[in-house]
């Protein structure tokens, strides 16, 4: 899975493998990262043993355990710092049972790590790795990858407001850089 999630980030680059733990020591996350992609200045990072823990998803009857890793595309952060949002946010919703799927928003994690106007991560799905979408593990595991966004306060109260589709189809229109975290809110007027 490693390779196959390199590989999708970038070719012909030097992957970067991180062990991170939680403050209690018995849950650990293995994270890539990959400095230039897609393009120099940018980092991209992606965990990779997040599928390990249960995620349970929907409600009822559609409730169901959904493997996920996240990956993100950050420009003008630190690399540390980017795996460091992803671990935060997979710890949290380890610690919290919170399930992880695309709309799922990591309420000032951005914001306390960076220091940036776009403070909250949204998950949605990978568009800038779309062969990220899902991977096959075993016969019985499939993982699917979300990419985490930075996103303002008015744009995650749009989000609760509207939903997810209709805040990612204003990101579209607006062609925002999705990987800037100091990027000004979309106008959701």
């Amino acid at each position: 899975m490693a390779r196959f999630a390199a590989r999708e980030l970038g070719r012909d680059v030097a992957p970067e493998f991180s062990e991170f733990s939680d403050s209690t020591g018995r849950r650990w996350l293995d994270v890539l990262t990959v400095r230039d992609v897609p393009r120099p200045g940018h980092v991209s990072v992606s965990t990779l043993s997040m599928h390990r823990w249960v995620n349970l998803v929907g409600s009822g009857a559609d409730r169901h355990d959904e493997r996920v890793e996240l990956v993100t595309v950050l420009t003008g952060v630190d690399a540390a710092d980017a795996a460091a949002l992803l671990v935060a946010s997979a710890f949290t919703a380890v610690a919290e049972a919170w399930p992880v799927q695309a709309g799922t928003v990591f309420p000032g994690v951005a914001g306390e790590l960076f220091g940036t106007p776009a403070e909250h991560l949204l998950l949605t799905a990978p568009g800038l790795f779309p062969r990220l979408a899902r991977y096959r593990l075993d016969e019985a595991v499939q993982v699917r990858w979300l990419q985490a966004v930075p996103i303002h306060e008015a744009e995650r109260a749009f989000l609760d407001e509207r939903g997810l589709e209709a805040l990612e189809d204003r990101f579209a229109a607006a062609e925002i850089a999705v990987a800037d975290p100091a990027r000004p809110p979309v106008g959701l007027g």
